[in-house]
C-alpha cells in the first residue's frame, strides 16, 4: 500500500493526487514563465498557487538541465532559495515547502530555514553528504531516478526501476524514515550521472540518445516511462510523483516546433494520462490547469478494469463527497 508523508502532507493510497507547484528563482530555467526574479514575485505566485489548490510548493535556485550551462556556485544558489524559503514560510506557516536541490549544503540552510521536503534529481548520488543531511532533520525526501552510468542492454523501466532502487538503498541505510520517500521516475532529459555535464564540467549535451544508449531516444524513454508508472509504483511499493509540465519530449510529441510556452495543453493532457497510470503527485509549473486535469483523471482511474456497476458507485461516491 504505498503511502509515505511529504512534510505535512500524505501522499499515496487513500489520499487525493497532490500538486505541487514550482517556483524557480534561476533565471536559467529552461520555462521562464517559472521564473520568480524577487521574494514578492515568488510570494505572489504562491499566493495564486495556494489559492488554486496546491498541496506542496517546489523552490529551485539551480536549473539542471543538461542541455544547457546552468551550474553556479552552492553560494549563489543559497542566496537564491533561502530568502524565498523564508518568506514562504512565514506567509504560509501551514504549507508544506520543498526544495529542489542536489547540494547537501543547499538542502541543510533551506531545512533550517523552514523547507519540510528535500527533492533530490540526483537521487541522493550527486552529494554524498545529502543522506545524513536528510536524516539528521528527519526530513521527507523525493528520490528521482538516475543512474550513475548507463545499463547498456536494458529497457527503460527495468533501469529506472534499478536506478531507484540503488537510492533507496542509500535512504534506508542513513536511517532516513521510510514513511517519508515518494519516488520520482525521472520523466525528462536525465542522463546518468557519469555523463552530465554538471559533474563531469563538460559542454552541454545534445543529441536524442541523452540516456546513453542507442535505443531509446529520450522521448521515446519517457513516454514508456509515463505509460508503465503503475509498475513502477508496484515493484518498488512508493507512491511516485512525476515531472511532466512543459517538457521537451512534449514537443517531439506534439510533432510541431512548440516552445515551453506552447506546451500547456500538452503537460496538462499528459499529466492526467500519469494519473491514469498511476501517479500519485504531480509537480507543475501551472497550478490551476493541471488541478482540473488531475481530478477528471483522478475519478476516472476509479473505474479503471471495474465492471459499470462498481465504476458508477466509485464515480457517484467521489462527486457527492465533495471531495476536492
Amino acid at each position: 500500500m504505498p503511502r509515505a508523508r511529504l512534510g505535512r502532507v500524505w501522499v499515496g493510497d487513500g489520499e487525493p493526487v497532490r500538486l505541487v507547484g514550482v517556483i524557480n528563482v534561476s533565471p536559467e530555467s529552461f520555462f521562464k514563465g517559472s521564473v520568480r526574479r524577487t521574494v514578492d514575485d515568488a510570494l505572489k505566485a504562491a499566493e495564486a498557487m495556494v489559492s488554486g489548490g496546491v498541496d506542496i510548493i517546489d523552490v529551485g535556485g539551480m536549473s539542471t538541465a543538461p542541455y544547457n550551462k546552468t551550474v553556479i556556485s552552492v553560494d549563489e544558489e543559497v542566496s537564491r532559495v533561502l530568502p524565498v524559503i523564508k518568506a514562504l514560510r512565514r506567509e504560509f506557516p501551514e504549507l508544506t515547502i520543498s526544495v529542489d536541490t542536489f547540494r547537501s549544503r543547499v538542502a541543510e540552510e533551506a531545512l533550517n530555514a523552514g523547507a519540510d521536503v528535500i527533492n533530490d534529481v540526483t537521487g541522493l548520488k550527486g552529494d554524498g553528504d545529502m543522506a545524513r543531511v536528510i536524516s539528521n532533520h528527519q526530513a521527507s525526501v523525493i528520490i528521482m531516478a538516475r543512474e550513475r552510468r548507463p545499463s547498456q542492454g536494458s529497457d527503460p523501466i527495468s533501469r529506472t526501476i534499478g536506478a531507484l532502487r540503488e537510492s533507496l538503498e542509500i535512504v534506508l541505510s542513513n536511517g532516513i524514515n521510510e514513511d517519508s520517500i515518494v519516488i520520482d521516475p525521472g520523466i525528462g532529459a536525465w542522463p546518468p550521472l557519469g555523463m552530465d555535464p554538471i559533474f563531469t564540467g563538460g559542454e552541454p549535451l545534445r543529441g536524442d540518445y541523452i540516456r546513453g544508449d542507442g535505443t531509446y531516444p529520450w522521448y521515446s524513454w519517457d513516454s514508456i516511462i509515463i505509460m508503465n508508472i503503475n509498475r513502477i509504483r508496484s515493484e518498488l511499493n512508493r507512491p511516485v510523483l512525476v515531472g511532466i509540465s512543459r517538457k521537451s519530449f512534449l514537443e517531439r510529441l506534439m510533432r510541431r516546433r512548440a516552445s515551453p510556452e506552447e506546451r500547456l495543453f500538452a503537460s496538462v493532457s499528459a499529466e492526467a494520462i500519469a494519473v491514469l497510470m498511476g501517479a500519485d503527485a504531480v509537480r507543475t509549473h501551472n497550478v490551476g490547469e493541471s488541478r482540473d486535469a488531475v481530478r477528471v483523471a483522478e475519478a476516472l482511474r476509479l473505474c479503471l478494469n471495474k465492471d459499470p456497476t462498481r465504476c458508477n458507485e466509485e464515480l457517484v461516491r467521489i462527486v457527492n463527497s465533495g471531495n476536492h
